[in-house]
């Protein structure tokens, strides 16, 4: 028997099945509150002034997005690397999770492509600063259920908000640099 690696209809219905039957594997106040700024952004493009809206959102719904997907596929690989031995399947459904959240993100970063171009160092550096308190709030007030899997949250909140840290450091060394130009 060959197997193909294209998934059959009974697979997709499988995983569908899963996934409604366990929500909270997949689906977390990040990815919800995510999915929402890209239907957002989605729905905005449909007012009428739009590309006003769109142009002021742009950047920071970008770096948003590119936290977002970086993020998900680096702990999903995490956990494939790290519990793939002892539990193949379900990291394998976390790194699934991971490429569908780096997916979605490229999806919505595309999406905002055209509203990206000829932006301003300060468009760039206040685009950072609004991501950066959307992430920490996610991950310090609401930390996303995922950080949890196998009883590792500590460590990645911990590692997550060293690296929040120094992003947050590094912004404020871009910020006082623009201020001396």
């Amino acid at each position: 028997m060959h197997a193909s690696a294209l998934p059959s209809i009974g697979d997709i219905g499988g995983l569908l099945v899963y996934l409604v039957g366990n929500p909270h594997l997949f689906i977390s106040s990040t990815t919800v509150m995510t999915t929402g700024l890209v239907f957002g952004a989605v729905l905005v493009s449909v007012l009428p002034f739009r590309t006003q809206m769109l142009r002021r959102g742009a950047p920071t719904l970008a770096v948003i997005l590119t936290y977002f997907g970086l993020g998900s596929i680096i702990l999903s690989t995490e956990i494939l690397i790290r519990f793939h031995a002892t539990i193949p399947h379900e990291t394998e459904i976390q790194f699934v999770s991971g490429l569908g959240h780096l997916l979605e993100a490229a999806i919505g970063i595309a999406l905002l492509f055209p509203y990206l171009r000829r932006r301003t160092r300060a468009d760039w550096l206040w685009a950072h600063t609004l991501a950066l308190a959307y992430w920490t709030f996610q991950v310090a007030v609401l930390t996303p259920p995922w950080f949890a899997f196998q009883g590792q949250r500590e460590a990645v909140l911990s590692v997550v908000l060293v690296m929040l840290t120094g992003a947050a450091t590094l912004n404020v060394l871009l910020w006082r640099s623009a201020a001396r130009r």
